[in-house]
């Protein structure tokens, strides 16, 4: 089925073909035997209201090819009604007969009724009206309807238009109205004016640079209404024509060229207009020379001038300070820029938009420039205050540490504490119960006691006293190594020399009925005798102390790679792999054997630390064939 729209214009080209075959095949006879001085004047009318009609139909073919927007469907109804007014009534003009003169004139009512509720329409849809009430649509159409039941019925004809009694073709005298034709009259003229009203209201909320095009847009509408005003009031000299379809023809004109040279009818930009002056944010409109074609308020207040004296000026006389930056931006050929810019202290947010015309060519700019110092201050005592919250988070989470460190440490030292005090206590416990419970007997016994059990109580007396000597000695020693108090006195010692005397030195109260078997290669090496003399001891005392006793003992002396290695090893337990390095740390103790009473923590620690200060360094392997084997490298004089 044939679209409606495409009905109507098909149907206007055709009566507009026909007015043109009529018009050539008129009985010239008829013509020139009526001829009378209004016939002479009726004929160039009728032949110019045919080319009138031709141009609007033109016109409807121009905007129903261009039928994008809502506002065609109402303009395409008001151009369907100029051409039927255009064409019925040069038709009526130019019939021979007042038969015909009347039915064309009645058919002329078609687009009479049809144009004031289609204008109506056309300005709802132009200026947003879109959604109307049901009812509006059936209560437009009543009236024309009304009008053309009216014309239709022979009964009611006249009530509309007649010709009067003795009239004739020859007189072109117009119809007379009838009593219903001024109520119709009435209600046009209502609905064109209230249209006309809305279409000037919304017209003068548009910013200055539509001000020119609404005017003659409501000219051009006004002219029409006036004349058919004029010629239904029947006012000299407008009696004799109507002229309001000519007028139609300049007003399609206008339509036409200014809805496709300038946008005319394209009122969208109403609402865009409101905001246009509300907004807050100054808005410039550029050429594409750079020159303001509009702005709002806000930048007339930019830039220090009333919006009508900036419109025509150029960007960088306005604001010279952002030339640079509109210009880069506009020659960029982007669609928009965006770039921070700053004046009067302020700082602004300057957007800038690419505005294509209607070949969707590039043509002008718009300019928006947000002010967003408030935002930037904002912004910086919010990083600001980001900042100092991270560093005191930063700086709390490092106390949490150090705070979680020394508990740990602490912990680690009440544990070294209770672990030191349970083996110290053993340690001195038993050496002091021998002197104290030895010193006792000597003291009671006296004269009583053989010299020989005298002697060897004397001789016990004095191991427990050598053995609560090493025990604090040991211990000072570790405190002044820990404090870096400790010198060296460097000099060439024979390694082999200062094992052999150490062991055959120790004895019973060392060894504890460990037999010991020497292995010793004789090698030089830089160090302090007495120190080194301590290493062999505490790792002898270790050995003997964990193990059971008559375990063996190895001790040898082997060059190594890099100085004199000293190894001491035994037959005991050995050392987990997970405790190899702890136990050199002080008061860490090993495991052992079911016989042996648990360490201090002190000789391995001593052993370490010596062999450090050496520039050596003490580390435990296992044995092969079960036990532990603990080791010292000692440096060789001058590397060798």
């Amino acid at each position: 089925m044939m679209p409606v729209s495409e009905a109507l214009t098909a149907g206007a080209v055709l009566v507009t073909v026909a007015i043109l075959l009529v018009w050539r095949r008129r009985s010239t006879t008829t013509i020139v035997g009526s001829l009378d001085r209004a016939d002479v004047l009726m004929m160039p009318v009728s032949e110019a209201l045919t080319a009138g009609a031709v141009l609007v139909t033109v016109a409807i073919l121009l905007v129903w090819r261009r039928r994008s927007t809502t506002t065609i469907v109402g303009l395409l109804a008001v151009l369907l009604g100029a051409v039927l007014w255009s064409v019925c009534y040069a038709l009526e003009l130019s019939a021979g007969d007042l038969a015909g003169r009347e039915a064309w004139g009645d058919l002329k009512y078609v687009g009479v009724v049809l144009l004031p509720p289609a204008y109506l329409a056309f300005v709802l849809q132009c200026t947003g009206h879109t959604r109307w009430p049901r009812w509006l649509g059936p209560a437009l159409a009543l009236e024309p309807l009304a009008v053309l039941l009216l014309l239709a019925n022979q009964g009611t004809h006249d009530l509309i238009r007649y010709y009067p009694a003795g009239a004739t073709a020859a007189t072109s005298q117009a119809a007379e109205a009838g009593l219903l034709f001024w109520p119709h009259l009435l209600y046009n003229n209502a609905l064109v004016w209230a249209a006309t009203v809305l279409l000037v209201v919304t017209l003068s909320r548009l910013s200055g640079l539509y001000r020119r095009q609404s005017i003659l847009l409501v000219a051009a509408i006004l002219l029409p209404i006036m004349l058919n005003l004029l010629f239904n009031l029947r006012v000299a000299p407008f009696r004799q024509v109507d002229l309001t379809p000519f007028a139609f023809v300049l007003t399609t004109a206008v339509l036409v060229w200014g809805t496709y040279q300038f946008s005319l009818l394209d009122l969208r930009p109403v609402a865009r207009s409101q905001i246009f002056r509300t907004i807050s944010d100054p808005v410039l409109v550029l050429d594409p020379d750079g020159r303001v074609l509009d702005a709002n308020p806000a930048a007339g207040r930019l830039v220090g001038r009333p919006v009508a004296e900036a419109v025509g000026q150029p960007v960088d006389q306005l604001l010279p300070t952002w030339s640079a930056t509109v210009t880069e931006a506009m020659a960029a050929g982007v669609d928009q820029a965006i770039k921070e810019v700053t004046r009067g202290g302020r700082i602004y947010d300057l957007a800038i938009s690419a505005l294509p015309d209607r070949q969707r060519q590039p043509g002008g700019h718009l300019v928006v420039a947000r002010d967003v110092t408030e935002r930037r201050q904002v912004e910086e005592r919010l990083c600001a205050a980001l900042n100092h919250e991270r560093v005191a988070t930063d700086r709390l989470a490092a106390a949490l540490d150090r705070e979680r460190a020394a508990a740990e440490h602490l912990r680690t030292l009440d544990e070294l504490k209770s672990g030191f005090l349970q083996a110290v206590s053993h340690d001195l416990r038993t050496p002091l119960a021998s002197v104290l419970g030895i010193s006792l007997t000597l003291q009671r016994g006296r004269g009583q006691l053989s010299p020989a059990d005298a002697d060897d109580l004397l001789g016990r007396l004095a191991a427990n006293a050598r053995k609560l000597d090493r025990i604090l000695t040991g211990l000072l020693d570790l405190d002044r190594l820990d404090r870096g108090i400790v010198e060296l006195r460097r000099e060439r010692v024979d390694l082999a020399s200062l094992v052999a005397g150490v062991v055959k030195e120790a004895g019973e109260e060392l060894l504890d009925a460990h037999p010991v078997s020497l292995d010793l290669a004789p090698i030089q090496v830089l160090a302090d005798a007495a120190k080194v003399e301590r290493i062999v001891e505490n790792l002898l005392a270790n050995a003997a102390r964990h193990t059971d006793p008559g375990t063996p003992i190895w001790v040898r002396v082997e060059p190594g790679d890099r100085g004199a290695l000293l190894c001491v090893d035994d037959a005991g337990p050995g050392i987990p792999v997970e405790q190899r390095e702890s136990i050199f740390r002080p008061f860490e103790r090993g495991p052992g054997g079911a016989t042996y009473a648990p360490g201090s923590g002190v000789g391995l620690a001593l052993v370490a630390q010596i062999a450090s200060l050496h520039d050596g360094q003490a580390w435990v392997e296992e044995r092969a064939g079960g036990g532990a084997s603990f080791r010292v490298l000692l440096p060789a004089p001058y590397g060798g």
